[in-house]
């Protein structure tokens, strides 16, 4: 086994998820990241914390990822161990934050179990298994615009480009929502018209993105799965996804993964689309603030103690 460097980096992207009809299914990684450096040596853990929601996170044992990192580094895992965690991405928020901790943490404890960054497969496979789902978790691993299912407990995923001229804005309220509270509002199965409501929407919503079938988009974010059901738990998110979509430059807005962060495609209206999305929040006295975000491409990276980056090669989405 090759010797552990002096500090072991990873970097993970924000995700947002489901984009409407594609519940469960499709992911697409956003430029926001969380970026976790783990440093072997003295006798103790230590863990330091900075950026979005660093006080709300366990500095001990009880991290989720040095929860990960532990159980992936089985025997190899060091006696002391400092991890630095900056966060850029929103937690409980629906950003994929929680999946982005986990494939750090697992991506780490492989390092540091095999003495080389792990491929992409067993990290997303692993990863998979701890979420549930692999939507958030392809976008974190490969980056891109992803279709996955997961087949025998193994993850297949595609990763594409999204069409160039369309822009990506988030609208995110100062409230957060449990993904558990969002999952248990679904039932166990659903009608046949809503299963085929949604994989005619999905068809659109792919086609439009790989084809740049602009004019499909606004269609293909229709969905009658989860979206409807879990708007009672927020309202102000299912008032902002409505608003958004009346407007005549936007090409589709959907609830960001379980939300209550609001996304929608534009071709070049961002900043229109996110001061409609803040007013809207602003009508039921919710904070808001909105950016406008470029898809990333290069999904979960390594670097070394001089920042260089290692392992992982750039991976190379289709082109839509």
């Amino acid at each position: 086994m090759n010797p552990l460097p002096s500090c072991m980096r990873v970097h993970v992207p924000a995700s947002t998820a489901n984009l409407g009809s594609g519940f469960d299914v499709v992911g697409l990684a956003l430029q926001m990241y969380l970026e976790v450096e783990a440093i072997p040596g003295g006798s103790r853990l230590v863990i330091e914390a900075e950026g979005l929601g660093a006080h709300d996170l366990p500095l001990d044992r009880t991290n989720l990822i040095y929860r990960m990192t532990a159980e992936h580094a089985g025997d190899s895992m060091p006696e002391g161990l400092m991890l630095r965690i900056k966060n850029g991405i929103p937690l409980t928020r629906g950003f994929g934050s929680s999946a982005a901790a986990t494939v750090a943490g697992i991506a780490l404890g492989e390092w540091i179990k095999n003495g080389t960054p792990p491929e992409r497969s067993p990290v997303l496979d692993a990863s998979t298994r701890v979420e549930g789902h692999p939507d958030n978790v392809s976008a974190c691993v490969l980056g891109g615009l992803t279709v996955s299912a997961t087949i025998d407990e193994q993850v297949i995923a595609a990763s594409l480009r999204v069409p160039s001229g369309i822009q990506i804005v988030v609208i995110i309220p100062d409230r957060e929502l449990s993904t558990r509270k969002a999952r248990e509002v679904l039932p166990l199965t659903i009608p046949r018209a809503e299963a085929v409501f949604n994989l005619q929407r999905l068809g659109l919503l792919l086609s439009g993105l790989f084809l740049n079938r602009r004019e499909y988009l606004i269609h293909g974010i229709g969905d009658q799965i989860h979206q409807r059901r879990r708007f009672p738990l927020f309202p102000p998110m299912g008032a902002t996804v409505q608003a958004l979509n009346e407007h005549r430059s936007c090409l589709g807005a959907f609830v960001s993964g379980a939300g209550p962060a609001v996304a929608a495609f534009t071709a070049g209206e961002g900043i229109r689309l996110g001061e409609i999305g803040v007013a809207e929040f602003k009508k039921y006295d919710v904070s808001a603030e909105y950016k406008i975000v470029a898809p990333d491409y290069l999904g979960m990276t390594f670097s070394d103690e001089d920042g260089k980056n290692i392992g992982c090669v750039r991976h190379k989405p289709a082109d839509a």
